[in-house]
């Protein structure tokens, strides 16, 4: 059993998965702090960057520790820190495949941001001192000691290849090098952030959930269509602006005007077909002109509010879709629930197609009776709450009749 017991414990997956987080959430933090001709990136040119308007770049690498020492507090930054040497390895890799090795150091700068303390670590001393005196040598020798000194084939590789930037160009290096320890309790700080910036502790909890999650769907979403997952002060300030709209009173989403076509064979729509097979309205009829109408209103602005302005947050589109069609299932269930006990007792979907028709138009009678909301906004209104469902039937998302599912997916 303790065998088997570690075993588990070798390949558990904990302490990686909360370093990804952390680099996460201090990509957030970096966020609430952009600046206008700014952009922050995840996973892009380090694991964080931030191009600064001047057109030079931030390379961030962000290291979290689980292990503690006896009094509970996280363990320091090492001299021979395995997570440190690696970082200023893969540093060293970068700046020896640039073309110009002295204008990468002249554009970019270098941070590793640690939640581990920094206690007494010789090579954060020695670049100290460096940064103090300027004086190439003794730092080297640090360096080259420290090699020589550990056991660690790892760490020996990494000390080597970033000695391996020669005393011309380390100079430069060190001069753009910081190595931030303690930054522990990310969240909180994310928080602090907030309130800082809008002044209202009261909010901060609803502000920092609708950042958090719109901001990983965001991540997640761009990443999966093989995008860059970058942002800049613009995109940040209109993407995610509604994150701080949460936390204030319900708002009325604007109305465009926008002229749209209707389609050349209205009656050719899976929505329109939907409502004639169950007699709510008839082919010809002028009112299939209206309803077309009203979904195309309601789609239009609902693109316009969703993919263009950013009035609407990801998550709460699929939010308010899944609350429409909730509302919709619930209104099927109670109107067919005779028909659909007539079916499990043998009765054929033929026979009880009037009963199924009557049933079907007081569905839709009833569902035209809601007035939905999209998160804290004011209502809709009944004509786009009724474009909306328009828009769902005709995209297969629900239907009118008992049998709709096998008569129009199939």
């Amino acid at each position: 059993m303790a065998k088997t017991t570690t075993l588990q414990d070798q390949h558990t997956a904990g302490a990686q998965s909360i370093g990804f987080d952390y680099q996460f959430y201090y990509f957030m933090y970096l966020s609430l702090n952009l600046k206008h001709g700014e952009k922050i990136g995840f996973e892009v040119k380090d694991d964080v960057h931030i191009d600064l308007e001047d057109g030079s770049t931030v390379l961030l690498q962000a290291k979290h520790s689980t292990l503690v020492k006896a009094d509970g507090s996280v363990q320091n930054l090492t001299t021979l820190d395995s997570d440190m040497w690696k970082s200023l390895s893969n540093w060293a890799t970068f700046i020896k495949g640039a073309p110009s090795k002295q204008e990468f150091l002249n554009k970019h700068s270098f941070i590793l941001v640690t939640n581990k303390g920094e206690g007494s670590n010789d090579f954060i001393n020695a670049l100290e001192k460096f940064k103090n005196d300027q004086e190439i040598k003794p730092i080297c020798d640090v360096i080259d000691g420290l090699g020589k000194s550990t056991s660690s084939k790892t760490i020996k590789k990494y000390i080597k290849n970033f000695l391996s930037l020669g005393r011309r160009i380390l100079p430069s290096f060190f001069n753009k090098l910081s190595i931030e320890t303690n930054k522990d309790g990310i969240i909180e700080r994310i928080k602090k952030r907030l309130i800082e910036i809008y002044w209202d502790d009261a909010v901060v909890e609803v502000i920092y959930d609708s950042l958090y999650s719109n901001l990983q769907e965001t991540k997640y979403l761009e990443i999966k269509a093989g995008r860059k997952f970058e942002i800049s002060f613009e995109d940040f300030t209109k993407k995610f602006k509604r994150c701080v709209d949460v936390a204030s009173g319900p708002k009325k989403l604007p109305i465009r005007k926008d002229d749209f076509k209707i389609p050349d064979n209205p009656e050719d729509q899976i929505f329109i077909k939907q409502l004639i097979d169950i007699g709510m309205i008839q082919s010809g009829s002028d009112r299939i002109v209206n309803y077309t109408t009203s979904m195309l209103k309601f789609y239009n602005n609902f693109t316009f509010w969703s993919d263009k302005e950013n009035f609407i947050l990801i998550t709460e589109v699929e939010e308010f879709k899944n609350d429409s069609i909730k509302r919709w299932e619930n209104e099927f269930e109670a109107q067919y629930r005779r028909i659909r006990r007539k079916v499990d007792s043998g009765s054929s979907i033929v026979d009880l197609e009037e009963e199924i028709k009557d049933a079907g138009c007081d569905l839709v009678d009833n569902i035209r009776r809601f007035d939905l909301s999209i998160a804290d906004y004011l209502p809709l209104g009944v004509d786009f709450s009724n474009g909306h469902y328009y828009y769902l039937s005709n995209d297969l998302e629900i239907g009118w009749h008992f049998d709709w599912e096998n008569k129009y997916k199939k």
